[in-house]
């Protein structure tokens, strides 16, 4: 049952072919549309009913994203994506001259660019690291000419080990890599920062509404993420979490008439900002977008997201199988169940043309890195699955 209503919300996308493309846009159902367009359309009526409206719809949408997050909904702000939210993280925190940052080198650019800012604005050095598989460290050491080479991997406690010293001050990474899928450790990354009071940064994109999330069980100080991927939700929406003890510390980068005490109307201007995380809002955020993902939240919680998480497990372990029987170069993370998440990338001979010809046959993904990327959603199945393996095995077999 909980499939077939998850699958019948997105008929009008499930109904076009297999889309395994949700690590770059995942679908929407009826009820965001029509949440945003409501939203609009008292606008269109009313104009200041509005403001009536959002005040009702954003501390709903904060209490869902808290609870999905395990966090209180004053530690929530709205942001327009995760760059912003990485800007205000990294504009916020207090670093002196001589600080580092570290982050690795299968980031996506939103995680890089903010602090390449800092370096020019602080003088904070920029650590960007090799990336390395738990356990598969050495791999990731052939050459990218190498046959067997994988762009992927990311950060691990032994290479924070090996690259941190006494003025790393942040350390910034995203809970899944966008490329190949990796999944980071963030249990353990995040006591190794805690014990050593280094600031965690977290980018959620890939993950959040397919893989759990527990800001404080993996000490996490900020969480930035977007609505669009696999929350389901509407474009330029979406949120930051700054850990609450952290607040009153952290002065942000910049400012509006909603990020202050003051009254929005009030000409006594005085710098004095909101205790919570909407210190990090400037002004009036994005409601047809916010209602859209409150629509989006609400009914993913009503299918469970544990069914969400276990359906989309099962049917990636077992894509992971058969692309392996067919003897494709698949994403090294994917060996171990702690390193892996619901992206599955592999390599042919000439991915660019498999690539091509999986969309020419109406199965959605990506081409990243080289590679061919495949995000499943807890509303994907097995039999969308064999149909990709199908249409591979077809694939090879015009190539022999």
């Amino acid at each position: 049952m909980f499939l077939d209503h998850f699958r019948s919300a997105l008929a009008q996308t499930v109904d076009q072919g297999v889309f395994f493309d949700n690590a770059s846009m995942g679908p929407v159902i009826p009820a965001v549309t029509e949440a945003m367009c409501d939203c609009m359309r008292l606008r269109q009526s009313m104009p200041m009913k509005y403001y009536q409206y959002a005040n009702e719809i954003f501390p709903a949408c904060k209490t869902r994203l808290a609870s999905l997050i395990n966090a209180s909904p004053e530690e929530i702000a709205f942001t327009e994506n995760v760059a912003y939210g990485i800007n205000c993280a990294a504009g916020s925190i207090p670093f002196s001259p001589g600080d580092n940052v570290i982050v690795c080198d299968r980031e996506f650019s939103s995680n890089i660019y903010p602090w390449m800012v800092q370096e020019h604005q602080k003088g904070v050095h920029l650590r960007i690291i090799p990336a390395a598989i738990s356990g598969l460290d050495t791999f990731q050491k052939l050459p990218s000419h190498h046959p067997d080479f994988f762009p992927g991997g990311g950060l691990t406690v032994a290479l924070l080990e090996r690259y941190a010293d006494s003025r790393t001050r942040a350390v910034s990474l995203s809970s899944v890599e966008f490329c190949d899928g990796f999944s980071a450790d963030l249990e353990a990354i995040g006591q190794w920062c805690r014990q050593r009071n280094i600031y965690l940064i977290v980018d959620c994109a890939q993950s959040l509404g397919v893989m759990p999330m527990d800001v404080k069980k993996y000490h996490i100080d900020f969480l930035a993420g977007l609505s669009s991927k696999w929350l389901l939700g509407p474009f330029s929406t979406g949120f930051l979490y700054v850990r609450k003890e952290l607040l009153p510390t952290l002065f942000p980068p910049f400012a509006g008439a909603d990020s202050v005490t003051m009254d929005v109307d009030s000409v006594q201007y005085r710098l004095e900002f909101k205790p919570d995380a909407t210190r990090f809002e400037t002004g009036l955020p994005n409601a047809p977008g916010i209602a859209g993902l409150n629509a989006s939240l609400k009914f993913m919680e009503d299918l469970g997201f544990e069914n969400i998480y276990r359906q989309a497990w099962e049917v990636s372990e077992w894509f992971i199988r058969a692309l392996n029987e067919l003897h494709l170069s698949v994403a090294p993370c994917t060996r171990q169940a702690n390193t892996r998440s619901t992206i599955v990338t592999f390599k042919t001979k000439d991915s660019s043309s498999a690539y091509k010809y999986l969309r020419q046959h109406n199965i959605a993904c990506s081409f990243r890195c080289g590679c061919i990327r495949t995000g499943i959603h807890g509303y994907n199945t097995l039999h969308e699955a064999a149909q990709v393996i199908a249409a591979l095995e077809n694939y090879l077999r015009k190539q022999e």
